[in-house]
């Protein structure tokens, strides 16, 4: 009889059938529905034969009607060689052990790599990442997702374009663009520093140059402010006009407060669920509320488990439940006009170059309708106004030239009249 393909995991043995009708043992079996395979004759009143483990009890009965006795050779099959192994507690304690430092050595996180940054900027972001508890050694079930340290990072660090944060088996990789500032210039070709916008000049620095304007004068845009012509008009020389002209500009603004407000607000208290996600199933551990708190913020992690190179189909999920509140806020009229002024403030230094001053500010106007105040705001404000423009000397010359032929009609005129 053909052997069953699942004895290896069940287990069979293999055994002796001694009696007085080893046949007919054979026959009530097959009849009985009790598996049997490698039959072969020993002699007139014995036979071998192969069982499964699971028919064992189904041959005692079988035994007793035709008078014959069983005879175990071997045991063969995952039983067996369980039942050994158990009976080998260092093999299973070593195995076990084995298997766990596998398990947490796949995740933990072996590598960090910066790319694209200068060795300073690398060793700040490490600086920052070993803040955000990721460094060599540390358990991932416990870091941040790639997108929140993606995130932390770029607002923590101001001289980089942009950032990306990914993840390769138990490496880190950081892929930094750093901003390129302008190199300046040693030597400067020919130009004029001319007004950017309409301003008063309040103060004049000049390096290379010569100044084309007063302090207190009032200039426009694309006026010239320190001249890249220096020397006479018979013999000029073009240098790179270089300096500061500080001039008094002006700005205004609207901004709106409302009167009224409704905003969330959190209380301080969290709530965790920690579950295992096996094959897309979620089974709770620990936390079994549905709803924690009548109003909430959900934030949801989940950690995959790796093992060496392969992704298990076994996750850590943890969800955090943040309790929110509604609040209103009621400003007075006079809490308005402050919050409002910070506002444009803000917004209005943010615009600003880095070193501009603003001098002062004023409410020309304020008004309160449906609910919320308009404010508007005139500033004074002290800026560097001064802006490149490269000139031709060639240019520059015919100019001087055209000028001087001008003059020579004038006086010829001048001498016929």
């Amino acid at each position: 009889m053909k052997k069953n393909w699942n004895e290896a995991f069940f287990g069979h043995v293999n055994v002796t059938i001694k009696g007085r009708l080893p046949e007919q043992f054979i026959n009530l079996c097959v009849k009985n529905g009790i598996t049997i395979w490698d039959i072969k004759r020993i002699d007139d009143k014995s036979v071998s034969c192969s069982l499964l483990l699971s028919d064992i009890r189904k041959v005692k009965p079988v035994l007793k009607s035709t008078d014959c006795r069983i005879h175990f050779v071997d045991r063969k099959g995952f039983p067996f060689l369980l039942k050994r192994l158990l009976s080998r507690t260092g093999i299973i304690i070593g195995m076990v052990l084995f298997l766990a430092i596998l398990f947490v050595l796949s995740n933990i996180v072996w590598r960090i790599d910066v790319t694209g940054a200068d060795p300073k900027l690398e060793s700040e972001i490490r600086k920052l990442l070993k803040k955000n508890d990721l460094h060599v050694g540390a358990f991932e079930f416990f870091l941040p997702s790639t997108e929140d340290i993606e995130s932390y990072l770029s607002g923590k660090l101001t001289k980089v374009t942009w950032l990306g944060v990914s993840k390769d088996g138990t490496t880190y990789r950081v892929d930094v663009v750093q901003k390129e500032l302008p190199k300046e210039d040693k030597q400067p070709g020919p130009r004029n520093l001319i007004a950017s916008k309409k301003a008063v000049i309040y103060d004049i620095f000049v390096e290379n140059g010569q100044a084309a304007v007063e302090p207190d004068q009032v200039v426009q845009p694309g006026q010239l402010l320190i001249s890249g012509m220096i020397g006479n008009e018979k013999d000029p020389k073009f240098v790179g006009a270089k300096g500061k002209v500080i001039g008094e500009t002006w700005y205004r603004s609207t901004t709106a407060v409302p009167l009224k407000s409704n905003y969330k607000t959190y209380t301080g208290n969290t709530y965790t669920k920690h579950q295992l996600r096996l094959f897309g199933w979620d089974m709770p551990l620990w936390g079994l509320e549905k709803k924690p708190y009548k109003t909430f913020d959900r934030e949801v992690t989940v950690k995959p488990v790796h093992f060496l190179i392969w992704d298990l189909p076994i996750a850590y999920k943890r969800i955090t439940y943040r309790q929110t509140e509604q609040a209103n806020k009621k400003l007075t009229e006079e809490a308005a006009v402050k919050a409002g002024k910070e506002a444009a403030y803000k917004k209005l230094k943010g615009k600003l170059p880095d070193k501009a001053k603003i001098i002062s500010r004023k409410v020309e106007n304020k008004d309160v309708k449906d609910g919320v105040l308009t404010l508007k705001i005139f500033y004074i404000v002290h800026e560097n106004i001064a802006v490149q423009n490269l000139i031709s000397p060639e240019e520059q010359q015919e100019k001087i030239e055209k000028a001087k032929e001008k003059e020579k009609e004038k006086e010829e005129k001048s001498q016929d009249n």
